[in-house]
């Protein structure tokens, strides 16, 4: 009896950093005087081979005179508190025990009930605020339906291992449905892939400032799920998100692939976009299409209707590549084809071209283009393009014009220097640097970080401190830090007065 154990679980892992316990006050001298206190984080990695739980002491006490314990623990993640009093042979008791922390759990999830919106809808821009520390991380999700049940609900038959997707009475099954039946009767539960789509991931960053559902569309049910991940007092919050939807859609759908689907990296190549539509009596139809990607776009040429070339107004900043539309006559019939030429650059591999078809005289959000067979005889159906997947992460560097001088004329004044990042999934540490033939470093240009894109940079001919160099030959190096190893180019450039 003097050392039976105590456990706590507290549920989930939490950051604690203290631990009060205590007799009842009419009973000081039931007082623990000997225990170990240890504690468990709750993760796989913290149990056996036999999965039981391996603790870490915290505290050793061997000579407790009073009937209230405060102990300072060092501030760690812990969600398992095991007390354990050593055989004194005294009668002993807590009547109260108490965990004490601050900071976030390590992580943290919400997920919404799925929303309906009435009827089938077309999903525009989604926002949120909040609050998120530097060494923390908020990820966003979304995914739209057709139907209130995203799930599919197994049942055991009883015949080996078969299971099947409705109930005694022939009907598919319901959540309520499924948690009435006995345990052993309930079987897998699975994502109906056929009526809901995958889950749409977005960073904190991007609903900021807004940004476009990926999810598909028209759909009449959207569920949201968020995901939080603290390291101890570093955490984050969502204070509101909302989303704009339209209804009915500009189209009840709109089905495209691009082709050609696999091109050589950072090369230009001429692409078709290629989108046929659905209408329905109701719909006026649209007259404007938008592609949103992170190639590089460089020119539009052409816009043909069920093969015809039409008259287009394009819309397109050099600044920002990275998007356009065009507007033409409205199309307002089924199965209305429309096809678009232009050109771009494509620098990683799975690159996506997200399109959208919108009615230009109304505020209607725009419908998006869903990946499909919109032409039979391109062998595409899909939005998304392919390069080779080996290769170095750093082309060339193109240097012009070398010799250049800067003496301040207006004519050949910097020097520009451009490559391509290629096949990078994330951001990664890069720079060019200016050195002389001995190995000195006089300039440092653009240090910072960067993906997969064409840049460029340009170098006036002064030192980091200002003042213009000497005449003569110089060194440019170029570098990227990424995740396979570091990769450089080397180059001489020629400064003349």
């Amino acid at each position: 009896f003097y050392t039976t154990p105590m456990f706590f679980d507290l549920g989930a892992p939490f950051p604690i950093e203290g631990v009060r316990f205590a007799t009842r006050a009419d009973h000081p001298g039931h007082k623990i005087r000997q225990f170990r206190l240890s504690i468990n984080d709750g993760r796989e990695e913290s149990k056996n081979e036999k999965g039981n739980l391996i603790w870490t002491l915290v505290h050793d006490e061997r000579d407790n005179l009073s009937p209230v314990v405060e102990l300072d623990i060092e501030p760690q993640i812990a969600r398992h508190v095991y007390l354990h009093p050593l055989e004194v042979g005294e009668t002993w008791e807590v009547a109260e025990f108490e965990v004490y922390g601050q900071g976030f759990v390590p992580q943290a999830s919400f997920l919404s009930d799925p929303i309906d919106l009435g009827r089938a809808s077309s999903l525009g821009r989604i926002w949120w605020n909040g609050q998120l520390d530097p060494e923390a991380k908020i990820v966003i999700q979304s995914r739209s339906g057709r139907d209130d049940q995203p799930e599919i609900y197994w049942r055991k038959t009883g015949v080996g291992g078969e299971e099947v997707p409705f109930g005694a009475n022939g009907r598919p099954m319901s959540r309520k449905n499924y948690e009435a039946m006995p345990q052993n009767v309930r079987g897998g539960i699975t994502q109906d892939l056929e009526n809901w789509s995958v889950w749409h991931t977005y960073e904190y960053a991007d609903g900021l400032a807004g940004i476009q559902i990926r999810s598909p569309s028209p759909r009449q049910y959207v569920q949201l799920h968020i995901d939080f991940f603290s390291a101890s007092v570093a955490g984050g919050q969502i204070d509101s998100l909302f989303f704009e939807f339209s209804q009915p859609p500009v189209v009840s759908e709109a089905i495209g692939e691009i082709y050609p689907p696999f091109v050589e990296s950072a090369e230009p190549v001429r692409f078709t976009y290629a989108v046929r539509t659905r209408l329905e009596a109701e719909q006026a139809g649209f007259n404007v299409f938008e592609v949103r990607t992170s190639a590089r776009l460089e020119a539009i040429h052409e816009v043909r209707i069920d093969r015809a070339v039409v008259d287009f107004i394009p819309s397109f900043d050099p600044a920002d590549p990275h998007q356009f539309s065009v507007q033409f006559d409205r199309i307002d019939q089924d199965q209305t084809l429309l096809e678009v030429d232009f050109d771009a650059r494509v620098f990683n591999y799975g690159t996506a071209f997200n399109g959208a078809v919108s009615d230009g005289d109304s505020d209607e959000v725009p419908q998006s283009v869903i990946p499909g067979d919109a032409i039979s005889e391109l062998l595409s159906d899909d939005l998304s393009v392919r390069t080779p997947l080996k290769g170095s992460l750093l082309s060339a560097v193109q240097v012009a014009p070398n010799p250049f001088s800067p003496n301040g004329d207006g004519v050949n004044d910097q020097v520009q220097f451009s490559y391509t990042l290629l096949r990078l999934t994330d951001v990664v540490p890069l720079e060019t640097e200016i050195y002389t033939l001995a190995g000195n470093r006089v300039r440092t240009l653009g240090a910072g970080e960067g993906g997969s894109a064409l840049y460029q940079t340009a170098w006036d001919g002064r030192d980091d401190q200002g003042e213009l160099v000497d005449p003569g030959l110089y060194i440019y190096r170029v570098v990227v830090e990424a995740g396979s190893g570091r990769e450089e180019r080397l180059g001489a450039i020629a400064l003349v007065y």
